[in-house]
């Protein structure tokens, strides 16, 4: 498999060169990715726990799916891929919000978009373990039990801002 490589970026995005995936994290480098939510005809969001084989955080839980915006992608087009790539469905996405996720693992400037699933995921089994669709009550309650990701409370306040606007827009 050819190495994946990655655009690096200031603080602002901006382009300011490009380097392997692994020099990016062991070099700290700035580079791009996009998250996503998927969200079921309820408006429960699917939970996931990561394989123990992943590179970072294994067996860890996520309430988004997601992956690096290689250099030859716009966000888009990778979050086309991604979503194609970790659940196998086509949906149509939404913007939601941006964020910078800074933790000694990886420094990325993310893009984080929610797409309503139609179909029943198919979770990649390279990737995921097993996921489920939960509420946020649930979630919250599976939170004080298992571990999840770093950026999960990141997360966690972006998915209730944005179930908060739509839920007002529908008043």
């Amino acid at each position: 498999m050819p190495e994946e490589i990655l655009t690096v970026v200031n603080d602002n995005d901006d382009e300011i060169g490009s380097a392997p995936r692994e020099a990016c994290h062991e070099k700290g480098l700035i580079h791009r990715s996009v998250m996503f939510f998927v969200f079921d005809g309820e408006g429960k969001v699917l939970v996931t726990k990561r394989v123990q084989d992943k590179e970072f955080f294994p067996g860890y839980w996520s309430i988004v799916l997601g992956g690096h915006v290689r250099a030859e992608e716009n966000y888009e087009e990778a979050l086309s891929r991604e979503i194609e790539e970790e659940i196998g469905i086509r949906a149509k996405p939404f913007f939601i919000a941006t964020f910078k996720k800074r933790i000694p693992e990886e420094k990325e400037n993310v893009m984080v978009f929610g797409i309503t699933a139609k179909d029943e995921p198919t979770l990649n089994r390279k990737e995921l373990e097993k996921g489920e669709f939960l509420d946020l009550a649930e979630f919250e309650s599976r939170m004080k039990v298992h571990s999840f990701l770093p950026e999960t409370e990141i997360l966690f306040g972006i998915l209730k801002g944005y179930l908060s606007s739509q839920s007002l827009q529908k008043i």
